[in-house]
């Protein structure tokens, strides 16, 4: 009787397991797609498939920006100074029922002030909300600049 509890509970752990390692992979299939939006450059679409109806940015160094409509603008706006190419890499991914916590880094590239680009970024904190139709956005976004 001792053994088939030791079983049961050794499959519960691996079952649990594999369902964190599946919802971890859903966040990162999220944030891939945000990445597809953003070198796509529409802020809507970014806003719309990313970011909860009431999700809030917190640029550095700039008011919270509150709301998907809000949010589609600010996205739009970068959009249209030039900014592109942005690149997420995770540190981690915490998944607590239906929120994930992710830590990471960015980096985007910006126009220089007389011509050219260049690459800036930085460290990153969002928390992901599981949607009723089942797709993870973000619901609070920071991020600040540097490493």
């Amino acid at each position: 009787m001792r053994f088939k509890r030791l079983i049961a509970a050794a499959s519960l752990t691996l079952l649990t397991s594999g369902a964190v390692f599946a919802t971890e992979a859903e966040i990162e299939a999220a944030r891939a797609q945000w990445m597809d939006l953003f070198s796509a450059g529409d802020g809507a679409a970014v806003a719309a498939q990313s970011f909860t109806e009431d999700a809030v940015l917190m640029p550095p160094d700039r008011a919270p920006v509150e709301g998907r409509d809000a949010i589609a603008a600010f996205w739009q706006g970068a959009f249209d100074a030039g900014v592109t190419g942005l690149t997420l890499e995770t540190i981690s991914i915490d998944v607590i029922g239906d929120t994930g916590i992710v830590t990471g880094f960015w980096t985007v590239t910006v126009p220089k002030d007389g011509g050219g680009t260049m690459e800036v970024g930085g460290k990153e904190l969002l928390i992901y909300e599981k949607q009723d139709d089942g797709v993870w956005r973000a619901s609070h976004d920071i991020w600040n600049n540097g490493k």
